[in-house]
């Protein structure tokens, strides 16, 4: 499953809004997005996607303010080793 599709997917089921709401111009805010439903939302992502995604990538997106920069953010992370706390 690629990142667009689960991100939107995620934010749809999780935000309550209609998929079709969900495009890469929507903003986060109008979105209601706030910063505990951004943690559900990119746990389920890397669920559905299947991968891990670093804690570098993590912390950035609160810079972030539409879908669109949201998946481009994740997908330029992919790839990375993730980063583990503690190691």
């Amino acid at each position: 499953m690629n990142l667009d599709v689960a991100l939107r997917e995620s934010v749809a089921r999780i935000c309550g809004v209609p998929a079709e709401q969900v495009t890469p111009a929507s903003t986060l805010e109008d979105l209601g997005i706030d910063s505990l439903a951004a943690a559900e939302i990119i746990t389920d992502v890397e669920i559905r996607a299947g991968i891990e995604l670093p804690m570098d990538v993590l912390r950035g997106l609160n810079q972030l303010r539409t879908v669109g920069e949201v998946v481009a953010h994740l997908e330029a992370g992919v790839g990375k080793p993730p980063v583990h706390s503690g190691q």
